[in-house]
Protein backbone atom coordinates (compact mmCIF):
# COMPACT_ATOMS: atom_id res chain seq x y z
CA UNK A 1 0.00 0.00 0.00
CA UNK A 2 1.65 3.50 -0.68
CA UNK A 3 1.23 5.94 1.96
CA UNK A 4 2.27 9.63 2.84
CA UNK A 5 5.24 10.61 4.65
CA UNK A 6 8.28 12.78 4.46
CA UNK A 7 9.83 10.16 2.03
CA UNK A 8 6.69 9.09 0.62
CA UNK A 9 3.99 11.50 -1.17
CA UNK A 10 1.61 11.15 -3.94
CA UNK A 11 1.73 14.25 -6.58
CA UNK A 12 -1.02 17.30 -5.41
CA UNK A 13 -2.30 16.73 -8.99
CA UNK A 14 -2.91 12.95 -9.17
CA UNK A 15 -4.22 13.48 -4.91
CA UNK A 16 -6.76 16.00 -6.81
CA UNK A 17 -7.92 14.57 -9.30
CA UNK A 18 -8.93 11.20 -7.58
CA UNK A 19 -10.84 13.13 -4.97
CA UNK A 20 -12.63 14.89 -8.04
CA UNK A 21 -13.41 11.38 -9.40
CA UNK A 22 -15.13 9.95 -6.25
CA UNK A 23 -17.07 13.05 -5.69
CA UNK A 24 -15.32 14.70 -2.77
CA UNK A 25 -15.29 18.18 -3.98
CA UNK A 26 -15.21 22.07 -2.72
CA UNK A 27 -18.99 22.78 -1.04
CA UNK A 28 -18.93 26.16 -0.52
CA UNK A 29 -17.10 29.67 -1.63
CA UNK A 30 -12.96 29.35 -2.13
CA UNK A 31 -11.74 29.31 1.32
CA UNK A 32 -10.19 26.80 3.97
CA UNK A 33 -11.22 27.47 6.78
CA UNK A 34 -9.19 24.95 8.89
CA UNK A 35 -12.77 23.04 8.78
CA UNK A 36 -15.79 21.95 6.98
CA UNK A 37 -19.24 20.85 7.93
CA UNK A 38 -20.88 20.74 10.94
CA UNK A 39 -17.25 21.96 13.00
CA UNK A 40 -17.26 25.52 11.31
CA UNK A 41 -17.06 28.30 13.19
CA UNK A 42 -19.66 29.36 15.18
CA UNK A 43 -21.61 32.76 14.71
CA UNK A 44 -21.24 36.10 17.02
CA UNK A 45 -24.37 36.22 19.00
CA UNK A 46 -25.76 39.00 21.40
CA UNK A 47 -26.69 38.42 24.82
CA UNK A 48 -27.95 41.36 26.67
CA UNK A 49 -25.85 44.41 25.82
CA UNK A 50 -22.93 41.75 25.15
CA UNK A 51 -21.30 40.07 22.43
CA UNK A 52 -20.11 36.37 22.43
CA UNK A 53 -19.45 33.23 20.59
CA UNK A 54 -21.58 30.15 21.50
CA UNK A 55 -18.63 28.06 21.21
CA UNK A 56 -16.98 29.11 24.45
CA UNK A 57 -20.22 31.22 26.56
CA UNK A 58 -23.77 30.30 27.09
CA UNK A 59 -26.58 33.14 27.44
CA UNK A 60 -29.53 32.57 29.71
CA UNK A 61 -31.91 35.47 30.07
CA UNK A 62 -29.76 37.78 29.25
CA UNK A 63 -27.42 36.57 31.91
CA UNK A 64 -24.05 35.83 30.12
CA UNK A 65 -21.54 32.38 31.73
CA UNK A 66 -18.30 32.30 30.32
CA UNK A 67 -16.00 28.93 29.91
CA UNK A 68 -19.39 26.73 28.94
CA UNK A 69 -20.03 26.14 25.74
CA UNK A 70 -24.06 26.78 24.93
CA UNK A 71 -23.64 23.79 22.39
CA UNK A 72 -23.63 21.62 25.52
CA UNK A 73 -25.15 23.86 28.36
CA UNK A 74 -28.63 24.27 29.62
CA UNK A 75 -30.05 27.01 31.53
CA UNK A 76 -31.04 26.96 35.17
CA UNK A 77 -33.42 30.43 34.94
CA UNK A 78 -30.34 33.03 34.42
CA UNK A 79 -27.36 30.24 35.17
CA UNK A 80 -26.14 27.98 32.51
CA UNK A 81 -24.69 24.65 33.43
CA UNK A 82 -23.51 21.38 32.04
CA UNK A 83 -26.52 19.27 32.41
CA UNK A 84 -24.48 16.10 32.18
CA UNK A 85 -23.15 16.10 35.68
CA UNK A 86 -25.74 19.21 37.41
CA UNK A 87 -29.13 19.31 37.51
CA UNK A 88 -31.75 22.24 37.55
CA UNK A 89 -34.14 22.02 40.88
CA UNK A 90 -36.49 24.72 41.74
CA UNK A 91 -33.96 27.37 40.10
CA UNK A 92 -30.77 25.98 41.97
CA UNK A 93 -27.97 24.20 40.14
CA UNK A 94 -27.17 20.89 42.02
CA UNK A 95 -24.54 18.31 41.52
CA UNK A 96 -25.73 15.36 40.42
CA UNK A 97 -25.56 11.74 42.70
CA UNK A 98 -26.36 9.61 39.85
CA UNK A 99 -26.75 9.89 36.00
CA UNK A 100 -30.73 9.03 36.92
CA UNK A 101 -31.22 12.11 39.29
CA UNK A 102 -34.53 14.19 39.08
CA UNK A 103 -35.99 17.06 41.06
CA UNK A 104 -39.33 16.04 43.76
CA UNK A 105 -41.77 18.72 43.55
CA UNK A 106 -41.08 19.57 47.29
CA UNK A 107 -37.49 21.43 47.69
CA UNK A 108 -36.77 19.33 50.81
CA UNK A 109 -36.88 16.35 49.36
CA UNK A 110 -35.07 16.98 45.93
CA UNK A 111 -31.31 16.80 47.44
CA UNK A 112 -31.65 13.51 49.28
CA UNK A 113 -33.83 11.15 47.34
CA UNK A 114 -32.88 11.06 43.46
CA UNK A 115 -35.98 9.34 41.24
CA UNK A 116 -35.71 7.65 37.91
CA UNK A 117 -35.08 9.48 34.30
CA UNK A 118 -37.52 12.32 33.72
CA UNK A 119 -38.40 13.18 29.91
CA UNK A 120 -36.18 15.70 28.47
CA UNK A 121 -37.16 18.98 27.31
CA UNK A 122 -35.51 20.45 23.79
CA UNK A 123 -33.95 23.61 23.97
CA UNK A 124 -34.06 26.86 21.47
CA UNK A 125 -31.75 29.24 23.13
CA UNK A 126 -32.91 29.75 26.54
CA UNK A 127 -36.35 28.25 26.28
CA UNK A 128 -37.67 24.98 26.04
CA UNK A 129 -40.22 23.78 23.38
CA UNK A 130 -42.03 20.88 22.41
CA UNK A 131 -41.16 20.25 18.74
CA UNK A 132 -44.14 18.66 17.96
CA UNK A 133 -45.47 22.34 18.24
CA UNK A 134 -42.57 24.75 17.52
CA UNK A 135 -39.19 24.50 15.40
CA UNK A 136 -36.12 26.17 16.35
CA UNK A 137 -33.95 28.16 13.89
CA UNK A 138 -30.66 28.90 15.81
CA UNK A 139 -32.12 29.82 18.55
CA UNK A 140 -35.70 31.23 17.13
CA UNK A 141 -39.03 29.38 17.81
CA UNK A 142 -41.41 29.60 15.05
CA UNK A 143 -44.77 27.47 14.52
CA UNK A 144 -43.62 24.24 13.37
CA UNK A 145 -45.05 23.22 9.75
CA UNK A 146 -43.86 20.20 7.33
CA UNK A 147 -43.74 23.27 4.69
CA UNK A 148 -40.99 25.91 6.69
CA UNK A 149 -37.34 25.48 6.52
CA UNK A 150 -34.95 27.46 8.55
CA UNK A 151 -32.09 29.56 6.65
CA UNK A 152 -29.88 30.80 9.45
CA UNK A 153 -32.51 32.11 12.32
CA UNK A 154 -34.87 33.21 9.65
CA UNK A 155 -37.68 30.53 8.37
CA UNK A 156 -39.39 30.21 4.99
CA UNK A 157 -41.19 28.41 2.56
CA UNK A 158 -39.32 26.38 -0.55
CA UNK A 159 -42.38 26.75 -2.60
CA UNK A 160 -41.98 30.68 -2.90
CA UNK A 161 -40.44 31.62 -6.06
CA UNK A 162 -39.16 35.13 -4.28
CA UNK A 163 -37.34 33.70 -2.20
CA UNK A 164 -33.93 32.31 -1.57
CA UNK A 165 -31.62 30.77 1.22
CA UNK A 166 -28.29 30.85 0.18
CA UNK A 167 -25.54 29.87 2.51
CA UNK A 168 -27.70 30.57 6.03
CA UNK A 169 -28.55 33.38 4.65
CA UNK A 170 -32.28 34.37 3.36
CA UNK A 171 -32.99 36.62 0.00
CA UNK A 172 -36.18 38.22 -0.22
CA UNK A 173 -37.49 39.74 -3.07
CA UNK A 174 -35.47 37.70 -5.31
CA UNK A 175 -35.91 37.27 -9.26
CA UNK A 176 -37.94 33.72 -10.15
CA UNK A 177 -35.52 31.01 -11.22
CA UNK A 178 -32.57 32.68 -9.17
CA UNK A 179 -29.65 30.09 -7.70
CA UNK A 180 -27.38 30.15 -5.10
CA UNK A 181 -23.87 29.45 -6.02
CA UNK A 182 -20.49 29.13 -4.16
CA UNK A 183 -22.37 31.45 -1.75
CA UNK A 184 -23.24 33.79 -4.64
CA UNK A 185 -26.92 34.52 -5.33
CA UNK A 186 -27.16 34.58 -9.30
CA UNK A 187 -29.98 36.24 -10.77
CA UNK A 188 -31.60 36.14 -14.67
CA UNK A 189 -31.01 39.72 -14.98
CA UNK A 190 -27.66 39.28 -13.88
CA UNK A 191 -25.78 36.49 -13.94
CA UNK A 192 -22.57 37.22 -12.30
CA UNK A 193 -21.72 38.72 -8.55
CA UNK A 194 -25.33 40.69 -8.39
CA UNK A 195 -23.81 43.99 -9.35
CA UNK A 196 -26.01 46.48 -11.03
CA UNK A 197 -23.47 46.51 -14.48
CA UNK A 198 -22.57 43.24 -15.83
CA UNK A 199 -19.28 42.35 -15.63
CA UNK A 200 -16.86 41.31 -18.41
CA UNK A 201 -16.68 37.71 -19.28
CA UNK A 202 -14.67 35.39 -17.71
CA UNK A 203 -14.11 37.78 -14.54
CA UNK A 204 -14.44 36.24 -11.29
CA UNK A 205 -16.81 37.34 -8.42
CA UNK A 206 -16.12 37.44 -4.74
CA UNK A 207 -18.58 39.38 -2.44
CA UNK A 208 -20.22 41.01 -5.10
CA UNK A 209 -17.35 42.38 -6.35
CA UNK A 210 -14.87 41.38 -9.26
CA UNK A 211 -11.63 39.35 -8.47
CA UNK A 212 -8.29 38.87 -10.17
CA UNK A 213 -7.15 35.20 -8.92
CA UNK A 214 -3.89 35.84 -10.49
CA UNK A 215 -3.17 38.26 -7.91
CA UNK A 216 -5.75 38.24 -4.78
CA UNK A 217 -7.53 35.15 -2.92
CA UNK A 218 -10.81 34.74 -2.04
CA UNK A 219 -11.84 34.28 1.40
CA UNK A 220 -15.71 33.77 2.21
CA UNK A 221 -16.60 36.61 0.08
CA UNK A 222 -13.25 39.11 1.02
CA UNK A 223 -10.46 39.58 -1.69
CA UNK A 224 -6.82 39.89 -0.44
CA UNK A 225 -3.55 40.52 -1.91
CA UNK A 226 -1.50 36.88 -2.16
CA UNK A 227 1.55 38.54 -0.85
CA UNK A 228 -0.18 38.43 2.31
CA UNK A 229 -0.49 34.95 2.03
CA UNK A 230 -1.96 32.38 0.15
CA UNK A 231 -4.28 30.67 2.47
CA UNK A 232 -7.94 31.64 3.56
CA UNK A 233 -8.50 31.33 7.24
CA UNK A 234 -12.81 32.22 7.07
CA UNK A 235 -12.02 35.50 5.85
CA UNK A 236 -9.47 36.31 6.51
CA UNK A 237 -5.62 35.53 4.68
CA UNK A 238 -2.69 34.33 6.12
CA UNK A 239 0.87 32.80 5.47
CA UNK A 240 1.52 29.69 7.09
CA UNK A 241 5.13 30.04 7.33
CA UNK A 242 4.26 32.41 10.44
CA UNK A 243 5.31 31.10 13.37
CA UNK A 244 2.54 32.44 15.60
CA UNK A 245 -0.29 32.69 13.74
CA UNK A 246 -2.96 29.58 13.26
CA UNK A 247 -5.91 29.08 12.57
CA UNK A 248 -8.67 27.16 14.45
CA UNK A 249 -12.05 26.19 12.28
CA UNK A 250 -11.92 29.44 10.68
CA UNK A 251 -10.37 31.87 13.32
CA UNK A 252 -7.07 33.17 12.55
CA UNK A 253 -5.19 33.27 16.19
CA UNK A 254 -1.90 34.91 17.10
CA UNK A 255 -0.44 33.05 19.68
CA UNK A 256 2.56 34.71 21.93
CA UNK A 257 3.82 30.82 22.95
CA UNK A 258 6.63 29.32 22.61
CA UNK A 259 5.24 26.13 22.05
CA UNK A 260 3.13 25.69 19.30
CA UNK A 261 -0.16 26.44 20.08
CA UNK A 262 -2.85 23.99 19.84
CA UNK A 263 -6.63 24.25 18.28
CA UNK A 264 -10.10 23.44 20.36
CA UNK A 265 -12.55 24.30 17.47
CA UNK A 266 -12.22 27.62 16.99
CA UNK A 267 -10.87 28.70 20.40
CA UNK A 268 -7.19 28.33 21.18
CA UNK A 269 -6.40 25.59 24.14
CA UNK A 270 -4.58 26.34 27.58
CA UNK A 271 -2.94 22.82 28.03
CA UNK A 272 -2.23 23.36 31.46
CA UNK A 273 -5.59 23.92 32.43
CA UNK A 274 -8.15 22.83 29.58
CA UNK A 275 -9.23 20.21 27.76
CA UNK A 276 -10.60 19.61 24.56
CA UNK A 277 -13.08 17.38 23.42
CA UNK A 278 -13.97 16.73 20.31
CA UNK A 279 -16.32 14.80 18.34
CA UNK A 280 -17.68 14.62 14.55
CA UNK A 281 -20.03 17.47 15.02
CA UNK A 282 -18.30 19.92 17.34
CA UNK A 283 -14.58 20.62 19.40
CA UNK A 284 -15.70 22.00 22.95
CA UNK A 285 -13.01 23.41 25.28
CA UNK A 286 -13.50 22.55 29.06
CA UNK A 287 -11.77 23.62 32.39
CA UNK A 288 -10.26 20.35 33.20
CA UNK A 289 -12.05 18.89 36.46
CA UNK A 290 -10.77 15.40 38.67
CA UNK A 291 -12.15 12.20 37.65
CA UNK A 292 -13.74 13.84 34.79
CA UNK A 293 -12.71 12.17 30.74
CA UNK A 294 -13.95 13.30 27.52
CA UNK A 295 -16.81 11.25 25.59
CA UNK A 296 -16.99 12.80 21.48
CA UNK A 297 -17.47 16.72 22.57
CA UNK A 298 -18.85 15.78 26.30
CA UNK A 299 -16.80 16.15 29.33
CA UNK A 300 -18.60 13.69 32.07
CA UNK A 301 -17.78 12.64 35.19
CA UNK A 302 -17.06 9.31 35.70
CA UNK A 303 -18.65 8.37 38.94
CA UNK A 304 -22.16 9.34 36.94
CA UNK A 305 -21.47 7.58 33.09
CA UNK A 306 -19.33 5.23 31.37
CA UNK A 307 -18.57 6.14 27.68
CA UNK A 308 -18.38 3.61 25.15
CA UNK A 309 -17.89 5.02 20.76
CA UNK A 310 -18.42 8.33 22.01
CA UNK A 311 -21.64 6.81 23.35
CA UNK A 312 -22.88 7.67 27.73
CA UNK A 313 -24.04 5.41 29.42
CA UNK A 314 -25.62 5.95 32.83
CA UNK A 315 -23.86 2.88 34.36
CA UNK A 316 -20.30 3.60 35.06
CA UNK A 317 -17.67 1.28 35.08
CA UNK A 318 -14.72 0.90 37.15
CA UNK A 319 -12.78 -0.86 34.19
CA UNK A 320 -13.97 1.26 31.10
CA UNK A 321 -11.67 2.54 28.95
CA UNK A 322 -11.15 5.86 28.12
CA UNK A 323 -11.37 7.39 24.81
CA UNK A 324 -7.78 8.78 23.32
CA UNK A 325 -6.97 12.05 21.28
CA UNK A 326 -10.68 12.52 19.28
CA UNK A 327 -10.40 14.07 15.66
CA UNK A 328 -9.27 17.17 14.42
CA UNK A 329 -10.00 18.87 11.59
CA UNK A 330 -7.51 18.35 8.99
CA UNK A 331 -5.60 21.96 8.87
CA UNK A 332 -5.34 21.91 12.66
CA UNK A 333 -2.88 18.55 12.32
CA UNK A 334 -0.74 20.73 10.09
CA UNK A 335 2.42 20.53 10.51
CA UNK A 336 2.73 18.24 13.06
CA UNK A 337 1.46 15.49 10.56
CA UNK A 338 3.59 15.85 7.70
CA UNK A 339 6.49 13.65 9.76
CA UNK A 340 3.71 11.23 10.11
CA UNK A 341 3.27 8.29 7.99
CA UNK A 342 -0.40 8.50 6.76
CA UNK A 343 -3.41 8.11 4.11
CA UNK A 344 -6.54 9.18 2.88
CA UNK A 345 -8.96 5.81 3.45
CA UNK A 346 -12.69 6.19 3.15
CA UNK A 347 -14.82 4.04 5.33
CA UNK A 348 -16.77 1.08 3.48
CA UNK A 349 -18.18 -0.98 6.03
CA UNK A 350 -18.06 -1.38 9.38
CA UNK A 351 -18.58 -4.82 11.55
CA UNK A 352 -18.73 -4.89 15.68
CA UNK A 353 -17.05 -7.52 16.95
CA UNK A 354 -16.73 -8.54 20.89
CA UNK A 355 -14.45 -5.71 21.75
CA UNK A 356 -13.08 -4.19 18.17
CA UNK A 357 -14.40 -2.76 15.46
CA UNK A 358 -13.79 -4.34 12.65
CA UNK A 359 -13.20 -2.09 9.61
CA UNK A 360 -12.37 -2.17 5.75
CA UNK A 361 -11.21 0.90 3.94
CA UNK A 362 -11.16 1.91 0.60
CA UNK A 363 -7.33 3.81 0.34
CA UNK A 364 -7.50 6.97 -2.16
CA UNK A 365 -5.10 6.69 -4.97
CA UNK A 366 -4.02 3.26 -4.84
CA UNK A 367 -4.46 1.32 -7.74
CA UNK A 368 -3.47 -1.97 -6.94
CA UNK A 369 -5.74 -3.80 -4.23
CA UNK A 370 -6.89 -0.49 -2.11
CA UNK A 371 -8.95 -2.33 0.41
CA UNK A 372 -7.47 -2.33 3.91
CA UNK A 373 -8.91 -3.96 7.01
CA UNK A 374 -8.83 -2.19 10.25
CA UNK A 375 -9.60 -3.08 13.87
CA UNK A 376 -10.24 -0.58 16.09
CA UNK A 377 -11.04 -0.90 19.97
CA UNK A 378 -14.67 -0.27 19.87
CA UNK A 379 -15.45 2.05 23.36
CA UNK A 380 -11.69 3.64 22.97
CA UNK A 381 -12.08 4.72 19.62
CA UNK A 382 -14.08 7.40 18.08
CA UNK A 383 -16.94 7.18 16.05
CA UNK A 384 -16.64 6.67 11.98
CA UNK A 385 -19.37 7.21 9.79
CA UNK A 386 -20.10 4.43 6.74
CA UNK A 387 -19.06 6.83 3.27
CA UNK A 388 -17.07 9.18 4.90
CA UNK A 389 -13.38 9.65 4.14
CA UNK A 390 -10.30 10.33 7.17
CA UNK A 391 -7.16 11.03 7.89
CA UNK A 392 -5.21 7.86 8.76
CA UNK A 393 -2.24 6.97 10.34
CA UNK A 394 -0.15 4.08 10.08
CA UNK A 395 1.74 2.59 12.56
CA UNK A 396 4.01 0.21 10.40
CA UNK A 397 5.84 -1.74 13.37
CA UNK A 398 2.83 -2.44 15.33
CA UNK A 399 0.52 -2.91 12.34
CA UNK A 400 -2.07 -1.01 13.57
CA UNK A 401 -4.22 1.96 12.13
CA UNK A 402 -5.94 4.40 13.66
CA UNK A 403 -8.19 7.96 12.21
CA UNK A 404 -6.55 11.58 13.08
CA UNK A 405 -8.87 13.98 11.50
CA UNK A 406 -12.32 14.39 11.45
CA UNK A 407 -14.42 13.57 7.69
CA UNK A 408 -13.64 16.44 5.11
CA UNK A 409 -15.32 17.28 1.64
CA UNK A 410 -13.03 19.89 0.95
CA UNK A 411 -10.37 19.81 -2.13
CA UNK A 412 -9.04 22.60 -0.41
CA UNK A 413 -8.22 21.09 2.77
CA UNK A 414 -6.06 18.44 0.62
CA UNK A 415 -4.37 21.06 -1.27
CA UNK A 416 -3.50 22.95 1.91
CA UNK A 417 -1.66 19.66 3.42
CA UNK A 418 0.32 19.02 0.13
CA UNK A 419 1.34 22.22 -0.12
CA UNK A 420 2.82 22.74 3.70
CA UNK A 421 4.17 19.26 3.33
CA UNK A 422 5.55 19.08 -0.18
CA UNK A 423 9.25 20.41 0.56
CA UNK A 424 9.59 17.36 2.99
CA UNK A 425 7.83 15.24 0.25
CA UNK A 426 8.58 13.15 -2.61
CA UNK A 427 7.36 10.46 -4.75
CA UNK A 428 7.49 7.16 -3.53
CA UNK A 429 6.31 3.54 -4.37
Amino acid sequence: MEVYTSTACVTILCILATFSAQGITDTGSHSNTGSSGPMESSPQLRCGNLDYFSSESSCCNGNLTHGLSQLVADCCESVAYNPLNKICCNGSVITRTSAQMSCYKSKDSELSSPTGPTTPELKCGSETYDPKKKMCCSGKLYKASALNKCCGADIYTPFDDHVLCCNGILHINVSKNSECVAGVVYTPENTTCNLSARPRLDEHCCGGKIFNPRTHICCNGHSHSKKNGNFCCGSDVYDHHKEFMKCCSGHLKHTHHKERAECCGNLLLNKTNQICCSSSTHAIRYDTKPNHHCCGHYYYNTSLWSCCAEHLKPTPSPNSSHAGDGLKPLMDLIPDICNKTVFFGKVESVALGTFKRHIVLKVVNVVKDPWLNVSLDHCSSPALEIGMTYLWEENSNANAYKPLSVSFDLISDIHMYFTVCKHKCQKGG
